[in-house]
């Protein structure tokens, strides 16, 4: 018996090919699509919470920002007996880090530079070691378990010796005092290795930094059942007797918990953050396609049992019981639901790689099928089941025999039903457009705003202590090269500003303490970036003796300045330095997430830390003759650190890797809410069309064109696509309006492109149904009239 209901189900699924792939195929699609972006939310909410007692580390602000000084921190663990332990750190400021084990050299691309207490603070899995206790002495190194293994191979490396060296250290002998497990991929913090601050106190300018450079980080953990709120306040409330009377009252502590910087807290520039708004988007696309694939799959279904009635009423005359009609309908389902499955599987496999270079994710398919996602798979499986097999098993086997032939439909329910399917198909279609049309068109205005100053045909690179030794021979030699038109320098690249400044500054007579962003560049700065003199004068080759100052628009502006000669730096006794001999027009020297802020110019002597090169290569080919031309000189300068360069304009538009990604995530799930809404009408279709086989052929008998019945089938999809038009302009608009709050220069929600998500909606609708309507316009009459 189980054989015969197995081969039965089977040619009844195969009985209509085309509807069963259209099944198959969209509740597939649905399920993996859901799937992964389910993973991917479950990874960026989980960030950090594999921290052991994450809930009780916090970040030490000062006046809300992250930048401390050691003595700030140290003030604090001393002042406050609730801190178990503190911590202060900071990447590694040096653009190029390298390690040599036996003459072969292993670059390190983010060295986080930590105290002592860094490991107890965050208590990262160990692989050999302690790392609670490697970091206590200068030129001790804790390394990542894959960084390890690539220097060390799989042998232990604790105790042995590298030889360390950056740009501004060099030939220094570390040991590795541990290893640790690597990073796991919902983790904020982003590094390769751990360096002991103690080291870089044997660089002069490192060593010497007081409460004025606050450029660490740092973070506390407390001790157990402490409240967060009490702790906030007697932080906040600390007394300022300990600290320097240039700082009193200038200074307000306070903390941030670490498992909400990721979402909460962007300006902890230092690790890696998400959008929580953006991430809810993705989660409601996700949901939203995969309940349509749901939805699409169990109506198709149900409308396929419609025509089940007679069917089963044969069965049942002759001689089939409840059970074994039970049994047909679950095993129909059954089947097609493994099929569904094993599918799924399969297009998770094949879609992982790309899934995971596209959200920089680093998924394994044992973790798509693991946890949450594989109790959602399981529910959705038995969900489906029940009401595609059981129940309608369980309604069938009940009725009699003459109930089942001389059924009865309520067509209206039937159309309502339908209809508020394809309201609900088009309602997230549109929605989806328009936001990939809002993203695009936001993306444009980012990639091709003029950010105020020249990115075409502009590399830049770090430079080290070799050529600022060497500079002028340097300069000259690259500017001898064919393909490069000019050259300048600065203490940062011109994207990613990190020193911030606090200068006391006196203004028509009124002293005061203002913070800035600091640049330090070559005399020729502006000229070589096409960035305009608003006022005043340039730098001169006097400017870096004379600590002359130019300041941008915003600056000239927040600051009150009427008159340059009405302000100064003060920076000694000297009325003579600290100059402002000019302004300059503001430019994008950040993301375009940000406004522009105050921005001050100093000048360099010789050479600073990036150098900027102007090619005149109008053609691949010779860009990359000009490149090799560059290395060859620098190799002959730097021997010890290669030529890594990278392109002013890739950089500019890596500032919005994140809206490139979501737009990116929009697109595809646009592109599969269309196509499974495409494969719910055609499924439609076939049924309504077979339903109204006999009146369009009583239609064409009376007269009927073609252009008439075509025009009378397509008119619903016109009337509930303009419905679910309505219905998804405005909640499209309010998620546009937040995720458009993120940006400080925005594009417009104008109207048209409402209506041309509309436009692309209705057309593809049309097209998708229009060959169906096309077939059963044309057909014979006399074939519709005798069809049964």
């Amino acid at each position: 018996m189980l054989l015969y209901n197995l081969k039965l189900a089977i040619r009844n699924l195969l009985s209509n090919k085309v509807v069963l792939l259209i099944n198959i195929l969209g509740l597939s699609v649905g399920i993996t699509i859901g799937l992964l972006i389910f993973s991917f939310a479950q990874k960026e909410l989980s960030t950090d919470h594999f921290l052991p007692q994450h809930e009780q580390v916090f970040s030490l602000l000062r006046n809300d920002q992250p930048g401390v000084a050691q003595q700030m921190s140290q003030l604090v663990k001393k002042e406050i007996p609730e801190i178990e332990s503190i911590t202060n750190c900071q990447y590694e400021q040096a653009p190029q880090v390298f390690v040599k084990n036996n003459d072969v050299s292993f670059k390190i691309e983010k060295l986080l530079i930590a105290d002592s207490s860094f490991f107890k603070v965050f208590q990262l899995p160990s692989v050999y070691g302690n790392p609670s206790n490697s970091l206590n002495k200068p030129n001790q190194l804790v390394l990542t378990k894959s960084l390890a293994k690539n220097i060390f191979g799989d042998t232990n490396p604790i105790g042995k010796s590298l030889l360390y060296n950056t740009t501004h250290l060099q030939n220094e002998l570390v040991e590795v005092t541990a290893v640790i497990e690597d990073l796991p991929q919902n983790s904020s913090w982003d590094f390769k290795a751990v360096l002991s601050t103690l080291t870089n106190y044997k660089i002069d300018w490192y060593k010497n930094q007081g409460w004025g450079n606050q450029n660490f980080i740092s973070f506390l953990k407390t001790k157990e059942n402490v409240n967060p709120e009490l702790l906030q306040e007697k932080i906040m409330n600390m007394s300022q007797e300990n600290i320097p009377d240039g700082y009193k009252d200038l200074i307000q502590f306070s903390i941030f918990p670490f498992s909400q910087i990721y979402f909460n807290f962007p300006k902890h520039g230092k690790l890696k953050h998400g959008n929580k708004f953006t991430l809810a988007i993705i989660q409601i696309i996700g949901f939203l396609i995969l309940f349509l694939a749901c939805v699409n799959y169990i109506n198709l279904v149900t409308a396929q049992r419609g025509k089940r009635y007679k069917n089963v009423a044969i069965i049942k005359t002759m001689g089939s019981n409840k059970r074994h009609i039970l049994a047909l309908f679950t095993y129909e389902s059954a089947i097609t639901l493994l099929i569904v499955l094993v599918l799924v599987i399969g297009f998770v496999w094949l879609l992982l790689s790309g899934f995971n270079q596209l959200t920089h994710s680093a998924f394994a398919l044992i973790e798509i099928f693991s946890g949450w996602n594989l109790c959602m798979l399981f529910f959705i499986m038995l969900f489906t089941l029940a009401i595609t097999g059981l129940f309608p098993g369980l309604i069938f086997s009940r009725q009699t025999t003459s109930a089942l032939i001389n059924r009865h439909v309520d067509k209206k329910q039937k159309n309502s039903l339908r209809n508020s399917l394809l309201v609900f198909q088009f309602f997230i279609s549109i929605i989806l457009i328009t936001c990939l049309l809002v993203i695009n068109h936001q993306n444009k205005l980012l990639f091709n705003n003029n950010p105020g100053f020249e990115k075409e045909h502009i590399l830049y690179a770090s430079t080290n202590t070799d050529l600022e030794n060497n500079t002028q021979a340097f300069k000259n030699q690259l500017l001898q090269t064919p393909g490069i038109e000019d050259l300048t320098f600065s203490s940062e690249p011109i994207l990613k500003i990190s020193e911030n400044w606090g200068l006391s500054f006196i203004n028509r007579g009124k002293e005061e303490t203002i913070r800035f962003a600091k640049f330090r560049v070559s005399s020729n700065f502006f000229n070589f970036f096409n960035i305009q003199l608003k006022q005043g004068t340039n730098f001169t080759e006097h400017s870096k003796a004379k600590w002359d100052f130019i300041l941008n628009e915003t600056a000239i502006r927040n600051f009150d300045i009427k008159q340059l000669s009405d302000a100064r730096m003060l920076l000694d006794e000297d009325p003579s330095s600290g100059t402002i001999i000019g302004e300059v027009n503001d430019f994008n020297f950040e993301s375009m997430h940000s406004p522009i802020r105050e921005a001050v110019f100093t000048c360099s002597g010789k050479s600073d830390e990036v150098i900027y090169l102007k090619t005149t290569a109008n053609t691949p080919k010779i860009l990359e003759q000009t490149i090799q031309l560059i290395k060859k000189t620098w190799n002959e300068f730097s021997p010890n650190f290669p030529f890594e360069y990278h392109f002013l304009d890739d950089s500019w538009e890596q500032l919005y890797r994140k809206e490139k990604l979501f737009q990116k995530i929009v697109s595809y799930a646009a592109l599969i809410s269309l196509f499974l809404s495409c494969l719910g009408l055609i499924g439609l279709s076939f049924f309504v069309i077979e339903n109204r086989t006999k009146e369009i052929g009583i239609r064409k008998v009376n007269g009927a064109k073609t252009i008439e019945i075509m025009s009378m089938l397509n008119l619903d999809i016109l009337k509930w696509t303009l419905i679910a038009f309505v219905i998804a302009c405005p909640i499209a608009w309010y998620a546009m309006h937040k995720w458009l709050e993120n940006f400080a220069y925005k594009t417009e929600l104008s109207w048209w492109i409402f209506a041309l998500a509309g436009i692309i909606a209705l057309g593809i609708a049309l097209l998708t149904v229009s060959f169906q309507s096309w077939r059963a316009a044309t057909r014979n009459p006399v074939e519709s009239l005798r069809y049964e």
